[in-house]
């Protein structure tokens, strides 16, 4: 019996090993066109939107950016919605119906989940991932905010299998936000499809943008990194179209935010003033 479970092991590895041999030419170029359409895409805008959507068919920052996306159609929106920070344990109508209209005028609706530097479970944050599609089925992608960034092989590990198992429950794209710059070893991995390689009250520096192989910015395409400012009580074209050049997710609010003030401890609870003037830039 032994023998023979041996012999049927070897054939199914055999016939297994054939198999990927013959998709693997089908799988790269898919990767291959996938790349080629992704390089090509507008510069597009991803709005973290932690504002609650109450009378959503009167709410002013929802109506604000709805019909900005209606207005200019060519320019991308990913929204990220924050119920709960994260999906909660039940459905707030509020959002559904928030969900539904952003995505009835052609935004990307991206789901909020924490990892807390991976500090929290995997399965736990998988359950996040699962009460997402649960809650809010209508959500296409996962925000993972607080990524871990230390360049361990096992940190990417971890990073690189949240990403497997949103796709795996359907979910397109995955955005990973560590709050300060992110090792090449992350992007060689594709751990994520998005990181937010900035998120802070300046504009960062053409040099660190353009970035070093170790930054992992030198090496690795536009469309997989983001920038986002805050605290901009002006809005300067010439910033917007350096970081064009280096970030395809771009977002800059008026929104301030200061350390250990209550009255500004969260950059991301208005929509900006300056989101008309963005659209204006990226539409050209």
């Amino acid at each position: 019996m032994k023998v023979r479970l041996a012999i049927v092991l070897s054939m199914f590895l055999a016939f297994g090993s054939t198999l990927f041999a013959q998709d693997a030419p089908a799988a790269r170029r898919e990767r291959a066109q996938q790349f080629h359409l992704r390089a090509q895409e507008r510069t597009g805008i991803l709005v973290p939107l932690y504002v609650y959507p109450a009378d959503i068919q009167t709410n002013a920052a929802y109506n604000r950016l709805i019909e900005l996306k209606r207005r200019y159609e060519t320019v991308p929106i990913w929204v990220i919605v924050n119920p709960a920070s994260g999906p909660g344990t039940k459905v707030d109508p509020n959002y559904a119906i928030a969900i539904d209209r952003l995505r009835g005028a052609g935004c990307v609706v991206i789901g909020y989940v924490s990892t807390s530097y991976c500090k929290r479970p995997a399965q736990e944050i998988q359950a996040d991932v699962d009460a997402w599609l649960k809650l809010y089925p209508r959500t296409q992608g996962i925000f993972f905010d607080e990524m871990i960034y230390d360049n361990k092989p096992e940190s990417v590990k971890k990073q690189a299998d949240l990403k497997v198992y949103a796709k795996s429950r359907g979910f397109w794209p995955t955005i990973a936000n560590p709050g300060t710059d992110t090792p090449a070893s992350y992007f060689a991995a594709d751990a994520a499809d998005v990181f937010v390689v900035h998120e802070g009250e300046t504009w960062p520096a053409e040099k660190r943008l353009k970035g070093t192989p170790i930054t992992g910015y030198a090496d690795h395409s536009p469309f997989t990194r983001a920038v986002l400012v805050h605290s901009m009580s002006e809005f300067d074209p010439k910033q917007l179209a350096m970081v064009r050049k280096y970030a395809r997710w771009v977002y800059i609010t008026d929104d301030p935010y200061r350390l250990n003030d209550p009255k500004a401890d969260n950059p991301w609870d208005t929509l900006s003033k300056h989101m008309e003037a963005i659209c204006d830039e990226l539409a050209r």
